[in-house]
């Protein structure tokens, strides 16, 4: 782990210990609760079972305000991290990665100041939607009685991240010196693997590890997971694929599905290349992968076309009983937006210039992606119409959505986690593409998304 020495050199190095957390469960049903992690290097194992030391934070990075001409006043930002947990009435687990920027150079961890890099956790009351999946009193929500934990995006690292990484400030908005240097804590996956060791206290993980090792289990504990559904919306999406493995490891009894909300993995050949590959990496996310998944290793050197697809190929491959589903418009306008970001890493003032032709070339290969990884049989995609991005935290989108003549979304994600006749996957279950909304979004429906995106 880079950077690691000066982190020990000025903290102690704690343990990570919950003794006796679960027993409130029955008093806070349905509450939720900010547990912040205090800075710090803390002890704990992985999903390839390799001892780690981590430093849970967010990234610290710029949070800008721009006065009336446009001028940035710009100050480093809180590297509090802080996550979020609600008890539910039975044995089933919700891991939620959310979404927000991403950066892997100067340009868009710095001196660009157009991604929304996530600077700090927001408080509860802002940090968590009362609408859609996380709205407890709509009884058409088939999640609300599940138990929940809400891991913020903080890091700018897509949730994959365990590096320091140092960047330039160009000109001197942040730092107040031009070619200034700004330390931004890609520590995604750090803050992950916290929440994880937090979470196999709670549920009993060390019985279930037990059970993964060749010991014996008793089906009666008490406070095992025996369904785990991981999602996450926009940047969450890639923390929910590239965490499933190492969740998995911690309740391997559980029945597993996975849901990715508007991160269908069009990237850059340039994003990869400085964010993911080594030697170079600027994420440090190489070491977070699980060694043992066929193809999981040379995962980051594929070319972007086969990106996503080698992830959601591996892990279906890996986990033959458990369910993999994506969901996106075809026209996200964010995805599509961040997409061209990083096309045009080096040219700030063509970040906002989304054209056809990007905008096309977007939506063309989120579509071949799907389509190429459901030869995958325990996969499904749903692709809805319209330009909005993510569906999970707002209302409309997520009880009213539908896709032509096939299901609703609401009820195709309910059939993710429920059984079918004769042991087949659920009719509603089912790849879905809409019908008759391959017609571009007009540019006042695309600024419609985009406000919508943004105000929430």
């Amino acid at each position: 782990m880079k950077n690691l020495k000066a982190i020990k050199s000025a903290v102690v190095v704690l343990l990570l210990s919950f003794a006796g957390i679960a027993a409130a469960d029955s008093e806070n049903y349905g509450k939720w609760k900010r547990i912040d992690v205090a800075p710090g290097v803390y002890q704990t194992t992985d999903g390839n079972g390799v001892a780690r030391e981590i430093a849970p934070s967010c990234s610290g990075g710029p949070v800008c305000t721009f006065d009336a001409a446009g001028a940035p006043n710009c100050r480093l930002g809180d590297k509090q991290f802080a996550f979020y947990y609600k008890p539910g009435k039975e044995k089933k687990l919700l891991v939620f990665f959310d979404g927000g920027g991403s950066c892997w150079d100067s340009n868009t961890c710095v001196t660009g100041q157009l991604t929304p890099l996530s600077a700090y956790v927001p408080e509860l009351k802002d940090a968590l939607s009362t609408q859609g999946l996380f709205d407890q009193n709509n009884p058409k929500n088939p999640y609300r009685d599940w138990s929940m934990v809400a891991i913020p995006y903080c890091t700018g690292d897509i949730h994959l991240g365990s590096n320091d990484q140092n960047y330039t400030d160009f000109t001197g908005a942040v730092t107040g010196t031009p070619f200034g240097t700004v330390t931004i804590h890609h520590r995604g996956f750090d803050n992950f693997l916290y929440v994880r060791e937090w979470l196999m206290q709670r549920f009993g993980a060390e019985q279930a590890g037990k059970k993964h090792h060749g010991e014996k289990h008793n089906d009666d504990d008490n406070d095992d997971v025996k369904r785990l559904l991981v999602t996450g919306s926009s940047a969450g999406a890639y923390g929910a694929v590239f965490s499933y493995p190492h969740l998995k490891q911690a309740f391997p009894k559980a029945d597993g599905y996975l849901m990715a909300d508007a991160g269908n993995g069009v990237v850059s050949d340039a994003l990869l290349q400085q964010a993911l590959r080594e030697p170079d990496a600027r994420w440090g996310a190489a070491q977070n992968l699980v060694h043992a998944i066929p193809g999981m290793d040379g995962i980051f050197d594929l070319p972007p076309d086969r990106f996503a697809q080698g992830f959601y190929t591996a892990l279906a491959g890996y986990y033959p009983q458990d369910r993999f589903s994506q969901y996106s418009t075809l026209f996200d306008v964010i995805q599509a937006l961040f997409y061209n970001i990083s096309l045009n890493q080096n040219d700030i003032a063509a970040w906002g210039n989304l054209t056809p032709q990007v905008y096309g070339a977007w939506s063309q290969q989120m579509v071949n992606n799907a389509f190429v990884t459901a030869a995958n049989p325990n996969y499904r995609f749903y692709i809805a119409p319209g330009c909005n991005h993510t569906v999970l935290r707002f209302n409309d989108d997520f009880y009213n959505t539908q896709s032509g003549q096939t299901p609703s979304f609401l009820s195709w994600f309910k059939a993710l986690t429920k059984d079918g006749e004769d042991g087949d996957y659920p009719a509603n279950w089912s790849n879905s593409y809409c019908a008759g909304c391959a017609i571009p979004p007009t540019p006042q429906e695309v600024g419609a998304c985009l406000q919508r995106s943004f105000s929430n």
